[in-house]
C-alpha cells in the first residue's frame, strides 16, 4: 500500500493539494496531517474518499512528525518554509521522498545541501514544486529546451482580484511568506553573479495578457533564482530575475505599512512593553473575518527565455492565464500552488521521474507531461516563439566578409 502525507494539509495550500490527490491520483492512502486536528477532519468528512485519513502532528515535536511519517512513500510539505530542512531530516529518517512548495532562496540554499543523504537513501527531495517556484521552473526548461544558448531568463506573475471585500489587507497567501517577499532582499542572477537588491525594488509596469493587464512587479526573493543559473550554466545562462505583481491595491496597502516597519522580525521597545511589529499586523489581519464569497481572480505566470539557436537570436516565452477554479470554489493562486505538487507526487509514484537526491523541479520533471496534467485542471500553457530568420549584415561586415 502507498502512503502520501500531507503535512498542513488543514491549511490554505494543503487543502488544495489533498483534493488534488483525492481526485485523481494513485495513491492507497492519502494523510491530512496537521496540527489542527479538527479542521483535517472537517476536510477529510467534506471531501467524501475512502482514501482519506486526519491525523494530528506537531511539526515542533520530531516523535510526532517520526510517526506520522512512518511507513509512508512521500510527504508533501505545504507548511511555512522555515520548516522545509526540519522535515526533510524526518524525511530521511523515515526513508521517504518529499516535496515541498518553495524556500524562498536561502532556505533552499541549505537544502540542497542534504543532497547527498537523500542520494545514498535512493530517495527524491523535489524543491519548490508550487506554481512559483515549481511550475515556473518547469517553464523555463521547455524554453531552454529550444536553444542552443540561455543568455536570460525573466519570471513575472501578475495576478488580480475582482471581489469586493470589506477586509482591509486580506492576504492571497500567507501573510509571513508575502511579508518576507516584501522585506528580505530579492536575490538576482545577472551578469554571471549572484547579487542581493534592495527590498521592493526593480519595479516594472507589465503588460500582462486579460483579465489581468497592466501590473506594477518588483524584484522579490525567490529560488529560481537560485537553482536555473545552475541548471542551465552549461548553456551560457548569466542573468535570471524573479518579479511579482500583486493585485495594486493590495501591493499599495502592504509597501505603506512595510515603510512604516510594520513587516520587521526583530522586536521594538514601546513605552508598554517589547513588540514585533509583524506579529502584531498578522494579529491585526485576523481580527478581520476573512471573505466568504465565491473566489474571483485571475493570475497570469510568464517565463520569458532569451537565447540564440543556429547562431541567431530567438526569444521564447512561455505563458499561462489561471482563473479561480467555480467547481472548486478555489481562488488562481491556491489553484496554481496546490495543483502542482499533487501532479509530480503522481509522476514520483509512477515512476514517470526516477532522479535521486535534491533536485530542482527543472531538471527532473518531463514538461510536456507536466502540462498536459495542467490542462486537465484547466490550466493551459502557451508558447510564443520570435526569432530572427535571416540577420542582416553590416556595410562592414559585408567589407568583411568579401
Amino acid at each position: 500500500m502507498k502512503k502520501i502525507v500531507v503535512l498542513g494539509g488543514a491549511g490554505a495550500m494543503g487543502q488544495v493539494i489533498v483534493r488534488d490527490l483525492a481526485e485523481f491520483s494513485n495513491y492507497d492512502a492519502i494523510v491530512i496531517a496537521d496540527f489542527n486536528k479538527e479542521k483535517a477532519e472537517e476536510l477529510k468528512n467534506s471531501l467524501k474518499s475512502k482514501k482519506l485519513e486526519a491525523a494530528f502532528t506537531d511539526l515542533k515535536n520530531p516523535q510526532s512528525l517520526a510517526e506520522i511519517l512512518k511507513d509512508a512513500y512521500l510527504v508533501i510539505n505545504s507548511t511555512p518554509y522555515y520548516f522545509n530542512v526540519d522535515v526533510m531530516k524526518a524525511a530521511l529518517a523515515a526513508s521517504c521522498h518529499y516535496i515541498d512548495l518553495g524556500g524562498l532562496f536561502h532556505v533552499t540554499k541549505q537544502q540542497l545541501e542534504l543532497n547527498d543523504e537523500f542520494r545514498t537513501k535512493g530517495l527524491a527531495a523535489i524543491l519548490g514544486m508550487g506554481a512559483a517556484p515549481g511550475m515556473t521552473n518547469i517553464m523555463a526548461a521547455a524554453g531552454a529546451g529550444e536553444l542552443d544558448e540561455v543568455k536570460s531568463i525573466d519570471i513575472t506573475v501578475g495576478c488580480i482580484d475582482f471581489v469586493t471585500t470589506d477586509h482591509p489587507l486580506q492576504p492571497p497567501y500567507a501573510i509571513d511568506t508575502i511579508l518576507d517577499e516584501y522585506t528580505k532582499e530579492p536575490m538576482v542572477f545577472e551578469d554571471g553573479e549572484y547579487r542581493a537588491k534592495p527590498p521592493m525594488s526593480g519595479e516594472k509596469l507589465v503588460q500582462l495578457p486579460e483579465p489581468v493587464g497592466a501590473c506594477k512587479a518588483i524584484l522579490t526573493l525567490h529560488s529560481e533564482v537560485l537553482t536555473l543559473p545552475k541548471t542551465f550554466e552549461h548553456k551560457g545562462c548569466t542573468d535570471v530575475t524573479f518579479r511579482l505583481g500583486l493585485p495594486t491595491e493590495f501591493h499599495d496597502r502592504l509597501k505603506l505599512l512595510v515603510d512604516l516597519g510594520l513587516g520587521g522580525n526583530e522586536k521594538i521597545e514601546t513605552t508598554e512593553g517589547k513588540f514585533t511589529p509583524r506579529k502584531v499586523l498578522a494579529h491585526l489581519i485576523e481580527r478581520f473575518p476573512s471573505s466568504n464569497q465565491t473566489p474571483d481572480d485571475a493570475e497570469v505566470v510568464r517565463v520569458e527565455v532569451k537565447g540564440k539557436r543556429n547562431g541567431q537570436p530567438v526569444n521564447v516565452t512561455l505563458e499561462t492565464t489561471v482563473l479561480a477554479h467555480k467547481k472548486w470554489g478555489l481562488s488562481c493562486g491556491a489553484l496554481d500552488t496546490g495543483v502542482p505538487p499533487a501532479i509530480v507526487a503522481d509522476m514520483l509514484l509512477a515512476g514517470t521521474i526516477m532522479e535521486r537526491g535534491t533536485i530542482p523541479p527543472e531538471v527532473c520533471v518531463p514538461h510536456k507531461e507536466f502540462f498536459h496534467e495542467l490542462a486537465k485542471r484547466t490550466m493551459v500553457m502557451r508558447k510564443t516563439v520570435e526569432e530572427v530568420l535571416v540577420e542582416a549584415k553590416t556595410a562592414e561586415e559585408k567589407l568583411i566578409a568579401r
